[in-house]
């Protein structure tokens, strides 16, 4: 064993500001979700008018509309100015549509259940719009102090990482290039490797519940979004599956791959390139034949 040295100033506030937005996520991710169901109840042609629940110009306009006789008295340019107002970025052409489809035929609720389930989606529309702002605070904070680190460009360089899992792969692993043996040390620190339990003549592998929480959760779904743009990482998932694998136990071996990935550029201080990796994987495979 040998000495844990703590983190440096900027990486322990760089932790402590991508654990508390995450946390604010998780906290808008169930709001969301309940306003969802409530719409649901009462509203369900809302879900069909945006794409997304979340986004600021939905929000705005079941604030402004909050029932369906509310949206459907309302003229195009009474809905093109409120779509205006609220930042949507096409609002002249999105009105009529969404005036088109308030018009067709359409599932509605009683009376009673309209009112009050309107009044508790206000309440959940009310909750989220200032939760939304302070996420985007913390987004500029985050980038801000992210890229004063020395190693923002060894993260930024990750496939799809973008603005919130790179500085969150950086404060997680940190800048203390002896704080880890070797990838393995990572890889259990992770979660991502697994562990062996025997019992007489029985062995199996688990999921290693010892970890830390933050930095598995910020590699699983690093791992899920390079699927969506590395073409080894694709593969690997579905042959991952192919063998019979869950969707969770694919994602859990291919951020395996990736923590060693992710180790070797951050002790070499070098951006990821996917051309290195894929000869590397060549060569591994020669060896191997």
């Amino acid at each position: 064993l040998h000495r844990l040295t703590p983190d440096s100033e900027k990486v322990a506030e760089l932790k402590l500001l991508t654990r508390d937005q995450d946390a604010l996520i998780q906290t808008q991710t169930r709001l969301v979700n309940q306003l969802t169901a409530r719409l649901k109840a009462y509203y369900p042609v809302a879900l069909e008018l945006f794409t997304k629940v979340q986004q600021h110009t939905t929000l705005v306009f079941l604030q402004t509309y909050p029932t369906p006789q509310a949206a459907e008295s309302a003229s195009t340019d009474q809905i093109t100015q409120v779509l205006k107002k609220a930042g949507h970025p096409n609002p002249l052409g999105v009105a009529p549509k969404i005036v088109e489809r308030l018009q067709q035929p359409h599932l509605q609720a009683d009376a009673v259940i309209t009112r009050t389930k309107s009044r508790l989606m206000l309440a959940l529309v009310g909750q989220l719009l200032p939760l939304l702002a302070q996420i985007a605070q913390y987004d500029k904070e985050i980038a801000t102090l992210f890229l004063t680190h020395e190693d923002h460009e060894i993260f930024e360089s990750l496939p799809r990482a973008g603005q919130r899992l790179a500085p969150r792969l950086l404060a997680e692993i940190g800048d203390d290039r002896k704080r880890y043996q070797d990838a393995s040390s990572l890889q259990a620190l992770g979660g991502t490797s697994p562990v062996l339990y025997q019992s007489g003549i029985y062995s199996k592998a688990h999921r290693r519940l010892g970890c830390i929480k933050p930095l598995r959760n910020a590699l699983h779904q690093f791992a899920w979004q390079t699927t969506q743009s590395e073409p080894w990482a694709r593969d690997y998932y579905h042959r991952k599956r192919a063998e019979g694998k869950s969707h969770t136990v694919a994602i859990r071996a291919l951020a395996n791959v990736w923590v060693r990935i992710i180790f070797a550029m951050w002790i070499k201080r070098t951006c990821y390139e996917a051309m290195t990796f894929e000869q590397a994987q060549q060569q591994h495979a020669r060896r191997a034949a």
